[in-house]
């Protein structure tokens, strides 16, 4: 659908449409693989299986054989990895030999950054470069932990239920009466498959959402705490300044200034 250039990497926004299978085969570069909507499955040659929905983000080690099924249509964005930009990366490179999923709330805002920096218009490859090899760093901190895992049916709906209702208290025990199961099983199975427990993932989408209210709103910081299911400003801010590295209003600040 559209590519952008940053030093080092290039990065693509592609849209498959449902039905398409892409029978085994391998890359010549390392990937990125951010996921903007739908879902699809991914089978490894070793036996690995790995199915990915909205936010998920993969790393692809080059050369590693695979096949994909899009059983509807998904959007992802794509990034290529040079090779001169993995010898970059002072991390191990035997981390980066195995594909991972990364699941923790650092990486998913890094994410959904580098996605806002390659929709703007102008010059954003300096901005996608740093974005971009900080993500290639937290990859090479979580990729290859363990072998890929098949999230069950019922954990889906969990984490379905979550994203739904996240801007409203939702407790453990609602999300154990959703999918039938105990809520110590949940906890455990949630924290599990997805690398975060289910208050972490909860914040996570809620300061998401009020990043996405700051850069595009006038509401004041009171107002967006309160609608993103916040207590108060105060709790707001700290949360958001934990998971983000800046303060509402300096984020707000460099949005505006970036339009």
């Amino acid at each position: 659908m559209r590519s952008r250039e940053a030093r080092g990497f290039r990065v693509a926004e592609i849209e498959y449409r449902a039905g398409t299978e892409l029978k085994a085969h391998s890359h010549s570069q390392p990937l990125l693989i951010y996921v903007l909507s739908g879902t699809y499955s991914e089978a490894s040659a070793n036996g690995g299986r790995a199915d990915l929905g909205p936010k998920s983000l993969r790393y692809l080690p080059a050369g590693c054989v695979h096949a994909n099924r899009f059983a509807g249509s998904a959007r992802c964005l794509v990034v290529e990895i040079a090779a001169e930009t993995m010898a970059r990366v002072e991390i191990a490179s035997a981390a980066l030999s195995r594909p991972g999923n990364l699941e923790g709330p650092y990486a998913a805002w890094l994410a959904g950054r580098l996605y806002a920096e390659f929709q703007g218009e102008g010059e954003a490859g300096v901005a996608m470069e740093g974005i971009l090899l900080e993500l290639l760093v937290e990859s090479a901190r979580h990729a290859g932990r363990g072998a890929a895992r098949v999230v069950p049916d019922w954990l889906k709906n969990a984490r379905r239920h979550v994203e739904s209702n996240c801007l409203r208290s939702v407790s453990l025990a609602e999300i154990a009466r959703v999918t039938g199961m105990h809520r110590v099983h949940v906890s455990r199975e949630f924290r599990r498959h997805f690398g975060v427990t289910i208050g972490e993932f909860l914040r996570n989408l809620r300061v998401e959402h009020a990043r996405e209210l700051l850069a595009t709103t006038t509401q004041t910081l009171t107002d967006i705490a309160l609608d993103c299911g916040f207590a108060d400003q105060s709790h707001f801010s700290a949360i958001f300044r934990r998971l983000t590295g800046s303060t509402p209003a300096v984020f707000r600040q460099t949005a505006v200034q970036a339009r």
